[in-house]
């Protein structure tokens, strides 16, 4: 691939003002500085300039799926003292957009993960509790689908809302950050609150972003939450939650994964692999609570 500088990527700008135009990439300030100075850039404070850049850097402005997949450490944080390591998380997504009227763009999410040693690819299929002490099965993650749609004046999603921050231009790259720091009702424990703290990072280079013929832009994406225990640890009531920290990229598709995690994803969470068969929503606690409860029933 050829590398594109910074000073060729805003020259570019200046032929390319049509084509950006076109895009909505160029505010009318913008537009008519092209015309005097090739250092001119998108305006990312105009809301549809910075909605269409958000949209291009984590999904599609096009009618296509995509492909990410990320690597997840996950940590327990008892409210005291350091972290302690648990397990990685080997974390596929598909996303499918398409592109509607008004600046719209609906993507409809089918996402699984599969748990291995800490920094490593062997998959576990068991877990020694650190913190208890004891062994448990390990419960893979499946979600899914579920719809969200972004729009110039937010994202409408089920569950949170991810908050777009401001857009940073830094070198050669366009950085985007996201936060969700809200409560919902707790879907798996009535009466209880679930408090979401979900924090995104992703960067692509400013010649795809700035690109008319780039709809979904080749990115680098991190990102850091903080939930409760999921059911499946078995820790009870004890004060605390997990927290994970993860790094990824957008795939070509599902080929491009690497190997052992395409054998991890056949054995532990093949619906990815089929999500047009793939109707009915998952949630990973609620399965898992579903099926205790039937195992609970079958015993008594």
């Amino acid at each position: 691939m050829t590398k594109i500088s910074r000073r060729t990527a805003l020259q570019s700008t200046l032929t390319g003002a049509v084509g950006m135009a076109g895009l909505g990439l160029l505010s009318n300030g913008a537009r008519a500085a092209t015309s005097s100075s090739p250092s001119a850039l998108p305006d990312f404070t105009d809301p549809l300039i910075a909605h269409k850049a958000h949209v291009k850097m984590v999904g599609s402005t096009g009618n296509e799926p995509v492909y990410t997949f990320y690597r997840l450490n996950i940590y327990g944080d008892l409210g005291a003292g350091n972290f302690v390591p648990f397990f990685t998380m080997n974390n596929v997504l598909v996303d499918y957009w398409q592109a509607l009227e008004d600046n719209q763009h609906e993507m409809r999410k089918y996402e699984v993960g599969f748990y291995t040693r800490i920094d490593s690819q062997e998959p576990l299929e068991y877990f020694d509790n650190p913190v208890t002490g004891k062994r448990v099965n390990v419960h893979h993650f499946r979600l899914g689908p579920v719809p969200r749609m972004y729009t110039v004046d937010g994202v409408i999603a089920m569950g949170y809302n991810p908050s777009p921050l401001p857009i940073e231009v830094i070198g050669e790259r366009v950085f985007l950050a996201t936060q969700s720091i809200e409560n919902t009702p707790d879907r798996v424990r009535p009466g209880e609150t679930n408090y979401v703290n979900s924090f995104s990072t992703f960067s692509a280079r400013l010649a795809d972003i700035i690109d008319p013929n780039v709809t979904s832009a080749p990115n680098h994406a991190q990102l850091q939450n903080k939930n409760k225990w999921a059911p499946w640890f078995g820790m009870g009531d004890r004060p605390g939650g997990t927290v994970a920290r993860g790094f990824g990229t957008k795939l070509k598709n599902l080929d491009a994964l690497p190997p052992v995690v395409m054998a991890g994803v056949k054995r532990f969470v093949p619906e990815i692999l089929d999500t047009q068969n793939w109707t009915e929503f998952k949630f990973e606690d609620s399965e898992y609570l579903s099926e205790q409860t039937a195992k609970e029933k079958a015993a008594s």
